[in-house]
């Protein structure tokens, strides 16, 4: 049975938990979980890790590496549309396979975006000939990302090897 709209899926502090775990490695199972936890059985992990897909609350899947898949550049993008248009340019947008992240956003900027590109040449290619292109698209403000330190709450290579900001290791 499904649960109604107007119903909502309480989460406490074994749920946050066992989201916890499954952040830092989705392909735990619940023998896993529960074992770490040490003081819940499995079959409560299943059903509450069952709840939260069901809620919504959580999705698990695969998150590719865009480095892994050739695209070695990414970009923050902030897109100023016209006025009635960001639906519009947001749907646009989101079909793209570039487009790794896409959110409405408050200010001067209506959408927020991450790029994933191949190198700078496509990133000129993508702004100037995909992008520049779309109707309703005013203006866009990019951003290299030179290191990335952490990504859907985990932390990434930079920090977990003890980079500092000048990229030598301490130590």
């Amino acid at each position: 049975m499904e649960p109604r709209m107007s119903q909502r899926y309480l989460v406490d502090d074994l749920d946050r938990e066992i989201i916890r775990y499954l952040s830092e490695d989705g392909r735990l199972s619940a023998a896993e979980i529960a074992g770490r936890i040490g003081s819940v059985s499995e079959r409560t992990i299943r059903n509450r890790i069952a709840g939260l897909l069901q809620a919504k609350m959580i999705v698990i899947g695969a998150i590719p590496d865009p480095v892994a898949l050739g695209r070695d550049v990414q970009v923050e993008l902030l897109i100023e549309v016209e006025p009635g248009r960001q639906e519009e340019v947001a749907i646009q947008l989101a079909e793209y396979d570039e487009i790794g992240y896409l959110a409405a956003t408050s200010g001067t900027a209506n959408l927020s975006a991450s790029l994933f590109v191949a190198d700078h040449a496509a990133l000129l290619e993508f702004i100037d000939q995909e992008l520049g292109k779309l109707p309703g698209v005013k203006r866009v403000t990019s951003s290299v990302v030179l290191r990335l330190y952490k990504v859907f709450g985990t932390r990434t290579t930079a920090i977990s090897r003890g980079t500092d900001l000048g990229g030598k290791k301490k130590g």
